[in-house]
């Protein structure tokens, strides 16, 4: 008897083992990927920078843990407009490691009409067509036309950090769940201090319940002409052209 059970409990644990060594226990995952988006830098002209975007984000989960990630990355923008930009990974801040792993670096012109996409090491580079954003119209506050939601603006006056003078605003919007996919109106507030001479915010901050908080600030600014080097793509690059549509063959 002691042998049957001894064989049994063998045959329980080696069955499933035998099983995923002869196929698979299930197709590949995706993953999940997300991403949030930074401040926005207009190719505004006669109005140069050098600085460098601190990125904070802190989600609440589920179990009551607090998740951060966060990252610091440059960015500069001549008096022709051009805007030069590192990406980097969101990773947990740790101090032996200020700065994350480089994922590439974008330069937009807009003389050109071109936007290059540079791989971290430098090797290739990727030109795509390049159209400057209009500006969005700023939300009226108040009831939304349609009713699923209003919005409600603070003013939080003007302050000035080292020569640079901001105007500061609170944005309210307390969304209809139904519209959202909740099952209670979800309220979203989001600050700002934003810089007229610069035409860009110096800080941001989202709260929402569906991501957490979202905090982006500027520092290290220089208001002077950056360092050219950074428009220049870099040299032995191999380019590869997307502005213009390929030229179908001839039959």
């Amino acid at each position: 008897m002691r042998s049957a059970a001894l064989w049994l409990t063998l045959g329980v644990l080696s069955g499933p083992l035998a099983m995923s060594q002869s196929q698979p226990a299930h197709a590949p995952d995706g993953g999940t990927r997300a991403m949030i988006t930074s401040i926005v830098v207009s190719p505004l002209p006669d109005a140069p920078f050098t600085a460098t975007v601190n990125t904070e984000w802190t989600r609440i989960l589920e179990n009551g843990a607090t998740q951060i990630f966060a990252n610091h990355r440059l960015i500069a923008r001549d008096g022709q407009g051009r805007v030069f930009q590192e990406r980097r990974f969101l990773v947990p801040p740790r101090d032996d490691k200020p700065t994350s792993r480089l994922t590439s670096t974008e330069i937009a012109d807009p003389l050109t009409h071109t936007i290059a996409f540079c791989s971290p090491d430098g090797r290739m580079c990727e030109l795509r067509l390049y159209v400057v954003p209009p500006r969005p119209a700023l939300l009226p506050a108040g009831t939304s036309p349609n009713g699923t939601g209003s919005l409600v603006r603070e003013d939080l006056g003007a302050q000035t950090v080292n020569g640079i003078e901001m105007i500061g605003t609170r944005d309210i919007t307390t969304a209809d769940g139904a519209v959202v996919g909740t099952d209670r109106p979800l309220q979203i507030i989001k600050e700002f201090w934003y810089s007229p001479r610069l035409g860009l915010n110096l800080s941001t901050k989202r709260m929402d319940p569906r991501n957490g908080v979202e905090l982006f600030t500027l520092t290290d600014i220089r208001q002077s002409e950056p360092d050219p080097n950074l428009f220049a793509l870099p040299k032995n690059a191999r380019i590869v052209d997307y502005r213009t549509p390929a030229t179908p063959p001839r039959h």
